[in-house]
């Protein structure tokens, strides 16, 4: 089973399966209940009705964000379920892959999904999963934006891009303390990559 599968069967709304009080709270849920069934709709209502909090993290400048996440299930080392609303596209530099295997739910909206075996339309009512090392970029077309519920399973690995000379850590591409801003991306004419070179001799 995909890691992100399990802890998505346990807490989305979208999901017909029960779980155990146990199953909950090994997966951070505590004492939450698994929601019924529901319709595109009443999913699009859910996720409304969560959004008019403030998000509890946010990608981008303030003026101009590129993802509001919320978190639907407290945060915690098994897996973990976020509600994102991707108001622009990833930074077109390169693809990026994840530091846990992962499900994507589109719930409104649209993008394309960058891959290295192509490019691909995916609309409202997809449902995707990637393995942690899976490389990809999301674009989002002018004037538009995507929601979608973004399901992950425990961390196995750090997460970073994939550029020309080789997979770049995300701390030596982004800017900021969360990779929340435009950092120097792939850095080809930067010999200093710190985070970068820190994996590469732990992999050594």
């Amino acid at each position: 089973m995909h890691a992100g599968t399990s802890c998505c069967r346990l807490f989305l709304p979208y999901g017909r399966q029960h779980a155990s009080r146990s199953q909950r709270a090994s997966a951070g849920g505590g004492g939450m209940r698994p929601l019924a069934y529901a319709t595109p709709e009443q999913l699009i209502a859910w996720a409304a009705a969560m959004m008019e909090r403030a998000p509890d993290f946010v990608i981008g400048p303030a003026d101009a964000p590129y993802l509001r996440r919320w978190w639907v299930i407290p945060r915690n080392e098994a897996c973990n379920v976020y509600l994102h609303e991707i108001l622009r596209s990833d930074d077109d530099r390169a693809l990026h892959d994840h530091p846990w295997a992962n499900t994507s739910m589109l719930l409104d909206g649209r993008y394309v999904e960058h891959t290295p075996d192509g490019s691909f339309m995916r609309g409202a009512g997809w449902v995707g999963s990637r393995e942690a090392t899976a490389a990809h970029r999301l674009e989002i077309l002018p004037g538009e934006r995507a929601l979608s519920l973004f399901i992950t399973g425990p961390k196995v690995r750090e997460w970073g891009f994939i550029c020309p000379q080789g997979w770049t850590h995300w701390r030596d591409f982004t800017g900021g303390e969360h990779g929340e801003l435009v950092g120097r991306g792939c850095g080809e004419h930067d010999a200093l990559l710190p985070f970068t070179s820190a994996v590469e001799a732990q992999l050594a």
